[in-house]
């Protein structure tokens, strides 16, 4: 831990939290306020400052931005804990890490080793809670020991991490998981001192309880978090795919399954709504959609199904990456901001 890392205790406070989205770097940064720069592109470079974070995405045509700022209010510092770098205070924490996997025979003690960190390093904060989570590596789909997926490995990793930390809850953070074109496990995350409100979706089986055949754990994560700032109100809408119960939907049909897809997230507002009395609106609170394709060749049907679906005003980017089933040709997440 470094020298002025925030320390453990909570404070009783509720800080701000803001989300800005843009075309090009924004001049007008102020760094004493802002928790994360996330770049979308793929520069082939590493952040620049701790605050930064490069994805490493490509980005598609029809994209309205290229980079997103998360503010908080608080003074917020530099923090590093194994490899993993991040920026916050005792109400608040974004952080990022990168472990190389290209050669990595063993992918679920690599994923197991990432979360730990995490765990340990929020452990080690006042930041219990995580919230959010991106989750990208390269061959999600592909064979990796005894018929098992990266991804398959992936969530056994994850939830050993969980088991040695201590980590379990009932509470599991939005998260997305992606396949990338890039030799590096890239985790980034959000967390807080106070837990968020997790919201399932009534046409889907919650991914933790899904059938599991020939496989090692299930996917833990919350279809949406609901979370309260100062300032606001978020809700973060975890990787949505043409899933109804736990069974893909239109094989094949990337149009459908886009949908499909769209469906299912607002859905998943109406249900917030109603459960936990907020006032989202599916169009005008959605600040912005990530949109991740797995064929270049299907954009411009996504981008027509996209301009129908959504206001002309809300921004999304296209990000070229793999899904975690093989018949899955698109998937989306989104954040609201009330």
């Amino acid at each position: 831990m470094t020298a002025g890392n925030p320390k453990p205790g909570h404070s009783g406070t509720v800080p701000s939290l803001e989300v800005a989205v843009h075309e090009s770097t924004d001049p007008s940064m102020d760094d004493s306020a802002l928790l994360t720069h996330v770049h979308f592109g793929n520069s082939g470079q590493r952040q620049a400052k701790e605050w930064s974070i490069n994805s490493g995405l490509e980005v598609l045509q029809g994209s309205d931005f290229h980079f997103q700022n998360w503010y908080t209010s608080g003074q917020v510092r530099h923090g590093k804990h194994a490899n993993i770098q991040y920026m916050g205070h005792p109400q608040v924490l974004f952080g990022h890490l990168q472990l190389d996997c290209l050669d990595s025979s063993d992918f679920q003690a690599l994923a197991m080793q990432a979360y730990q960190e995490i765990y340990d390093c929020l452990q080690s904060t006042a930041c219990n809670h995580l919230l959010r989570t991106w989750n990208y590596f390269p061959g999600i789909t592909d064979p990796a020991g005894n018929q098992s997926s990266r991804y398959d490995l992936f969530c056994s990793g994850r939830l050993q991490a969980m088991q040695a930390c201590n980590a379990e809850s009932s509470i599991y953070p939005a998260a997305t998981v992606i396949g990338n074109q890039n030799p590096y496990l890239q985790i980034y995350f959000l967390a807080g001192d106070v837990s968020g409100i997790a919201v399932e979706n009534p046409r889907q089986t919650s991914a933790y309880d899904y059938p599991i055949a020939n496989v090692q754990a299930p996917p833990l994560f919350s279809r949406g978090v609901l979370k309260h700032w100062s300032n606001c109100t978020h809700f973060y809408v975890s990787g949505t795919a043409s899933i109804v119960g736990h069974e893909t939907r239109h094989v094949d049909d990337v149009g459908a399954q886009l949908n499909e897809s769209l469906n299912n997230v607002e859905t998943l507002v109406v249900h917030a709504n109603h459960r936990h009395r907020t006032q989202l609106n599916a169009q005008d609170d959605l600040l912005c959609m990530k949109v991740y394709v797995r064929h270049r060749r299907d954009v411009p049907h996504i981008q027509r199904v996209l301009a129908a679906r959504l206001s002309s005003t809300t921004p999304r980017i296209l990000l070229l990456g793999d899904m975690c089933r093989t018949d899955l040709l698109v998937e989306i997440e989104a954040l609201y901001q009330s």
